[in-house]
């Protein structure tokens, strides 16, 4: 993994507004990176870059983006045009690629990329469309194998992250089996990911949101951690599970694991995964003065 500029949405008036408090979490989370990388405020109109900041390809050096239009939350047609454009003027020459997803439902390490499959993504499954999806994001990420995992039923976010995530070339995965009616999609989604990495490590981390399953509080995902080259920043959110979440990280890292109070701007929707883009530090030399 080569060193990395940590991006992330600077805060104004209007971002205040949308999401209180943002500007006192964005000061410590940003100190806290800056003890292992540079990071660069970008002026968005939105926190959660991961979402809609394009792809950075290692093969070829370029950058794609995916056309970013999600309905749920405040995404409405304008707001989603202005999140657009803003990326437009940060990355004039970025790519766009026709295939609507959002970043939150993409996992992926060198070789691997991990989905939930939904409709929209695949104009509600015509033949072929599964295909193309997966030329067009390995035209974003280079050479790659790719995994769809069936998301549950009435989920709109269908952001995987919140579910799983590499550290290095091991899988940890939410243990939501607490709950009854997932306990069959969970063994699913295991068989799935099982079969298409036979030798990968899977670690189980404890799942603190324990109600309203399909809300947009993300306050117990311990799954939405940034692994960077080096360190691993892990959300915290004054829960029982902290703890236990942030032991079996450190168990299982080969680098410093900081934990990041997320309590608060968690229930917005997301934690230090969401809210950050990462970069190699050669890619960005326009915004890194």
């Amino acid at each position: 993994m080569r060193d990395e500029i940590i991006c992330l949405a600077r805060p104004d008036d209007s971002i205040e507004r949308t999401y209180p408090g943002y500007s006192v979490f964005f000061k410590g989370f940003r100190s806290r990176l800056e003890c292992f990388h540079k990071v660069i405020p970008l002026s968005l109109p939105d926190i959660w870059l991961r979402d809609f900041m394009p792809e950075h390809n290692p093969d070829d050096g370029k950058f794609y983006s995916f056309f970013f239009n999600p309905n749920y939350a405040n995404y409405v047609p304008a707001f989603n045009e202005r999140i657009r454009n803003a990326v437009k003027g940060l990355f004039p020459n970025a790519e766009m690629l026709p295939l609507r997803i959002d970043g939150g439902n993409i996992i992926k390490n060198r070789n691997a990329v991990f989905c939930f499959s939904r409709p929209s993504i695949f104009r509600k499954s015509a033949k072929g469309e599964r295909q193309r999806a997966e030329k067009l994001l390995q035209k974003a990420f280079g050479p790659c194998r790719i995994a769809w995992l069936p998301k549950e039923a009435g989920d709109k976010v269908c952001h995987i992250d919140g579910f799983m995530q590499f550290l290095g070339n091991k899988l940890l995965v939410s243990d939501e089996s607490f709950e009854p009616y997932l306990s069959g999609l969970l063994k699913k989604r295991l068989e799935i990911i099982k079969n298409f990495l036979p030798n990968a490590e899977i670690i189980f981390l404890p799942c603190g949101n324990h109600s309203e399953k399909l809300s947009l509080d993300a306050r117990g995902v311990y799954a939405n951690f940034l692994e960077t080259s080096r360190a691993v920043f892990v959300p915290q959110y004054g829960l029982p599970e902290d703890e236990a979440a942030l032991s079996i990280i450190k168990r299982h890292a080969d680098k410093p694991v900081i934990g990041i109070d997320c309590g608060g701007i968690a229930a917005y929707g997301g934690a230090v995964h969401c809210l950050t883009r990462e970069y190699p530090y050669e890619a960005l030399p326009s915004l890194r003065s």
